[in-house]
């Protein structure tokens, strides 16, 4: 199976897969009013994958990171939004016969410096300067054993954590990534500036005439762009709302983020 976020990273993993004989079945996770889903269904459908979504709704999300957080000790942001994804993908493992490799595009962010913009002109020895530092950076927070949670994908997905493979987090590509000077990542087309320009192309080549446009889409990292920031963020609202008193002088369902995170570590401070 191939984990299908709708970015050009995974559809291009796909697109890869089906170039090489295979059919994995696509697996996408959305919340509620999420937007990136028709990208992902649109690359599924072109390249001839079953396509199964998993539509999220509010309050499984909310299960779900109370889930993911039991299971990996901790309820830092950016490990549960990451998990609760992985989580809700094995609601479809349980149900593929003779399931094999697990696929998924993540990593390549941090490799190509996708999101990133450079401080120098792309074509000078600073710029170069400024994304091997990047990478290497981006490299050591996300590809290493001992992060926050050693055992993250272990404690996710138990016995099958073997089977996922990041293909972008590989020596191969690591290798790839080292040759690639900024002129090669960060460039323009049609008149916009894009990121991980070498990939898009990439994805562009591989891709059947009808979607390749979907290698040129922007993307947010998946915690966002399946929805999944912002019901939790919604969440929390509700959850400030309900606090004694809290709705006295104004509504936390509506004023700014800043007075909801406030409201909430005060929270925090008095249940101490």
């Amino acid at each position: 199976m191939v984990l299908l976020s709708g970015g050009v990273d995974s559809i291009y993993v796909a697109a890869v897969a089906v170039s090489l004989g295979m059919r994995p079945i696509a697996i996408t996770i959305v919340t509620e009013g999420q937007s990136d889903e028709g990208n992902a269904a649109a690359a599924a459908k072109a390249l001839g994958l079953r396509h199964d979504i998993v539509r999220l709704s509010a309050a499984e999300v909310v299960d779900l990171a109370r889930d993911v957080m039991a299971r990996l000790g901790t309820s830092e942001l950016w490990e549960v939004t990451a998990g609760i994804p992985i989580l809700a993908a094995r609601r479809r493992l349980d149900i593929i016969d003779d399931l094999g490799a697990i696929l998924t595009g993540s990593g390549a962010d941090a490799i190509f410096g996708g999101g990133r913009k450079l401080s120098y002109a792309v074509g000078s020895d600073e710029a170069r300067v400024e994304l091997d530092q990047l990478i290497r950076a981006e490299s050591a927070a996300n590809f290493r054993e001992a992060r926050l949670v050693p055992h993250f994908y272990s404690a996710l997905l138990d016995d099958r954590a073997d089977r996922l493979v990041h293909v972008f987090q590989t020596v191969r590509w690591w290798h790839a990534a080292e040759q690639f000077a900024p002129p090669v990542l960060f460039g323009a087309h049609d008149g916009r500036q894009v990121d991980k320009l070498a990939l898009r192309i990439a994805a562009d080549r591989q891709l059947p005439a009808e979607v390749k446009s979907l290698a040129w889409a922007a993307k947010s990292p998946i915690q966002r762009s399946s929805g999944l920031m912002s019901v939790l963020a919604a969440a929390a609202r509700t959850y400030a709302a309900n606090l004694p008193g809290a709705q006295t002088y104004a509504d936390p369902r509506t004023e700014d983020a800043e007075a909801v995170a406030t409201r909430l570590y005060l929270s925090i401070l008095e249940n101490r």
